[in-house]
């Protein structure tokens, strides 16, 4: 019997039988350890609740500072507007070439989840506005669209001339305008080093 127990029985003018004294003591030390037990739990769960709303908070200032439309600087490259006409419409897909739900099992397991853009090639004509609509397929995958210039060296964004973000099963559309002919890239940054395109500016028609 713990000695504590013991002791405050002691002190009382009638003593209990022993086995119902060990009983109670039990069972006062069973559940001062369960009390314990539960605080240690609640201040662990709050910890964790604190932590989990610190996270969401830093993660929602981040992803509203992470996408971006072209600044003065890239609209002299490229003007990007939600509507209005355009000369020709392209659709862009995000295509599942390897994922957990379908496999293949090995490749999954050398590489990971594996996407990429369907066409990964576009061209376009210099001035001439064009419909790119995005269409991220995935029920349960993020994907975004960068659109850079490489030849970008001294902008403080470096070669990035727009971020979107394509959410799960959304279509997202964009007239483009290219002011300057030559190469671009675009990109998911959430899926490196495999979604990856390329935009072909040409001379006007």
């Amino acid at each position: 019997m713990p000695q504590h127990c013991a002791s405050s029985f002691r002190r009382r003018s009638n003593h209990p039988p022993r086995a119902y004294r060990s009983i109670v003591c039990s069972a006062a030390v069973r559940m001062a350890a369960v009390l314990a037990a539960a605080i240690v739990l609640v201040a662990i769960l709050l910890a964790a609740m604190s932590s989990a709303r610190a996270a969401d908070a830093m993660s929602g200032a981040a992803g509203a500072a992470r996408y971006f439309m072209p600044d003065a600087a890239a609209s002299k490259i490229v003007t990007i507007v939600s509507s209005g006409d355009a000369a020709a419409s392209i659709v862009v897909l995000t295509e599942a070439v390897a994922v957990k739900e379908t496999g293949p099992k090995a490749t999954i397991e050398q590489f990971g989840e594996v996407y990429a853009f369907s066409p990964n090639f576009i061209a376009v004509h210099r001035d001439e506005p064009t419909r790119i609509t995005l269409w991220n397929l995935q029920p349960d995958d993020d994907h975004d669209f960068m659109l850079e210039d490489p030849t970008i060296k001294d902008r403080s964004g470096g070669d990035a001339l727009m971020h979107l973000r394509l959410a799960p099963l959304s279509k997202t559309t964009y007239v483009y305008t290219f002011h300057r002919e030559g190469l671009f890239v675009f990109r998911c940054a959430v899926h490196q080093p495999e979604m990856n395109g390329q935009i072909l500016v040409l001379p006007p028609r």
